[in-house]
């Protein structure tokens, strides 16, 4: 398993890793500290037992398949059942634990492939996956996939870290995100069933739970949903406070779907709500919801998305 470090002018650093191209480690300087941003395993190791997806590459399609099937071109595709009876992040040989190669490394910036054989987790093939990091002069981590793929199949990744922007006290460990404030540029979620797949209903946040439009705090809210973001890169549709407000991270992507889980289900060495995590990504279950957005990668048209998390102090 391969470890690279990247580092900017700023004197933030990122370590990723070889196996599910996962980030281990982002930190970022505030004065003479360096803050850990997202939350990690002790050793390297350990990310082969990893079953919260933590730091990893969600895919090769992101979030939940009902009943784990899809019909693409008069052909029903069977996917791998890895949570219930539906599939999840690409199941169990996802992309978060494909082992990925080394393809361009700079001070600040990695280049990693990997490529998948035609139905590997039941998905059509074969794909070519690159993914590129970025550690910008201005302290955005910024992610840029592409995916060729020699027939029609369904592509849709994105990343998984869990964030935590607190600072921990010496000797100590990151508190629960509860002191974090969220805010989403969101006017509408996808509304969805006792097993997280969505009905295909797009209900207004107003006067719900599920209400951020103005900056509030974490305590209290169970979050595993998606929002209907602007889907451009160059608008934040989310920002995420520290509990000091010594650090906003603001996420933008060109995806249309912004799935933010407040970690409920994290196990050991972890605690539940010690991390939340921000994932651009296609409305979960897409293939089987005609009014969802979304389109499928063809030879013709490869697949290319960009996620930014921008890092404001």
């Amino acid at each position: 398993m391969q470890q690279f470090q990247l580092k900017n002018a700023r004197g933030d650093q990122l370590q990723v890793l070889s196996y599910g191209a996962t980030l281990q480690h982002w930190s970022a300087r505030l004065g003479s500290q360096q803050r850990e941003l997202i939350l990690s395993y002790p050793k390297a190791e350990h990310y082969r037992k990893d079953c919260c997806y933590v730091g990893a590459v969600a895919g090769p399609y992101a979030n939940r398949i009902g009943q784990s099937s899809f019909k693409l071109e008069q052909q029903r595709y069977q996917l791998e059942a890895n949570e219930g009876q539906h599939h999840l992040h690409g199941g169990s040989q996802g992309l978060h634990c494909q082992h990925w190669q080394l393809k361009t490394q700079y001070q600040d910036a990695v280049e990693l492939v990997c490529s998948r054989p035609d139905g590997l987790g039941g998905y059509p093939g074969p794909v070519h996956f690159s993914l590129l990091y970025q550690l910008t002069a201005d302290g955005a981590l910024a992610a840029t996939f592409q995916a060729r793929a020699e027939r029609v199949t369904l592509v849709g990744p994105t990343l998984h870290p869990y964030f935590n922007l607190a600072a921990v006290p010496e000797g100590g460990a990151k508190a629960s995100i509860d002191a974090h404030q969220l805010q989403l540029k969101a006017a509408h979620y996808a509304v969805v069933d006792h097993e997280c797949i969505p009905t295909g209903e797009l209900a207004k946040v107003q006067g719900t739970a599920f209400d951020f439009q103005q900056r509030r705090l974490l305590a209290g809210a169970v979050l595993d949903h998606n929002f209907v973001v602007a889907g451009d890169v160059r608008q934040a549709s989310a920002e995420l406070t520290s509990p000091d407000g010594q650090l906003k991270l603001q996420v933008s992507s060109d995806y249309p779907g912004l799935q933010v889980y407040t970690g409920e289900h994290l196990a050991a060495p972890f605690q539940a709500r010690q991390g939340i995590c921000l994932e651009p990504q296609f409305f979960p279950d897409s293939p089987n919801q005609p009014c969802f957005p979304f389109h499928y990668t063809r030879p013709e048209q490869p697949f290319r998305a960009h996620i930014r998390y921008q890092l404001e102090r």
